[in-house]
C-alpha cells in the first residue's frame, strides 16, 4: 500500500479491511517521510506496533 491510500483509509467513514502479514489490523497513524505505520489489531488496541506501510495490504 501507499501513503496516499493508507491516508485515504484512515479518514474514511467506511471500515475499509487492512492486513499486515496476513492479520487485520487498524492504521492509528502514518509517517510519511519514514514510510512507517503505526497499526494495531483489530482485536486488540492496547498492543500497537510499527510497520513499513507498503506492507500493509487492503483486502
Amino acid at each position: 500500500m501507499d501513503y496516499d491510500r493508507a491516508q485515504h483509509i484512515i479518514l474514511s467513514n467506511d471500515k475499509i479491511e487492512v492486513t499486515w502479514q496476513g492479520e487485520p489490523v487498524w492504521i492509528d497513524s502514518l509517517d510519511k517521510y519514514s514510510g512507517v505505520a503505526t497499526v494495531h489489531p483489530e482485536n486488540d488496541s492496547r498492543v500497537s506496533k510499527k510497520v513499513p506501510i507498503t506492507e500493509l495490504q487492503e483486502r
